[in-house]
């Protein structure tokens, strides 16, 4: 299910965001990435328990379908908002935030209960697309992501995240930088099926400066469009 969140192309960010994880045996793990448990599903084999907050009731919904599907008994859906988590403070080893912090109204009260609910020791492991820091490039990128999905509000630097981490009481610890591959029909159809819209996208980003294309990454092949976003993988723990 794709609910209203476009999926890269092969699951190089998550991948990358669960390595940098380490998850151990029987840790407590919280996952706020969404996307019907397409994170908390891999974290399942060797977490004691993954409490997974879903966008509302139908992600969450079909995230247990999932589970069921593949045999998992130790992960747990939940709808709900991330700055009013249902949990006991420090009930986690892990916090898992994957590709959806530029979709969060209240990200500075969602870090702090992250703090909040994360064990002694704990660690979080935030990722998200990146702005490239060319304000014209990135004003364009925005008004795209926005009119495609009005969840998303903003792209944030590197050092905006870092920032933003710091305010909540978490030192970064590690930063990796990445990209995610994207290909336009499967980005664009959260657009809806309407062909005038998609072909306006389309259009925005083939008008774009060669020196923006490059940046993109932008291709075209086999009659398939796709393009690049930067993504940036932080580690975190509380302050000390």
């Amino acid at each position: 299910m794709r609910g209203d969140e476009s999926e890269p192309i092969g699951q190089e960010p998550y991948s990358q965001a669960i390595s940098m994880a380490g998850v151990v045996d029987g840790e407590r793990v919280l996952d706020l990435s969404g996307r019907a448990g397409a994170v908390a599903l891999q974290l399942a084999a060797t977490a004691s328990s993954v409490e997974a907050m879903q966008l509302d009731t139908e992600l969450a919904e079909e995230g247990r379908r999932l589970a069921v599907a593949m045999g998992w008994r130790n992960v747990y859906f939940h709808p709900g908002e991330l700055h009013r988590l249902p949990f006991d403070p420090g009930q986690f080893d892990l916090v898992v935030w994957c590709l959806t912090l530029a979709q969060e109204p209240r990200p500075l009260a969602t870090l702090h209960e992250i703090v909040r609910v994360m064990a002694p020791g704990g660690r979080l492991i935030v990722q998200d697309v990146a702005a490239f820091g060319q304000p014209e490039l990135d004003l364009k990128l925005w008004e795209l992501e926005r009119d495609r999905n009005p969840r998303h509000l903003l792209f944030y630097t590197p050092g905006e995240l870092r920032a933003l981490l710091l305010l909540a009481g978490l030192q970064v610890e590690r930063e990796e930088m990445s990209g995610m591959t994207q290909d336009f029909d499967y980005w664009a159809d959260t657009a809806g099926p309407d062909a005038a819209r998609r072909a306006d996208l389309k259009r925005v980003f083939f008008s774009m400066p060669p020196a923006g294309q490059d940046r993109l990454d932008l291709a075209l092949a086999d009659g398939r469009i796709s393009f690049t976003y930067p993504v940036v993988t932080l580690l975190a723990r509380p302050a000390s």
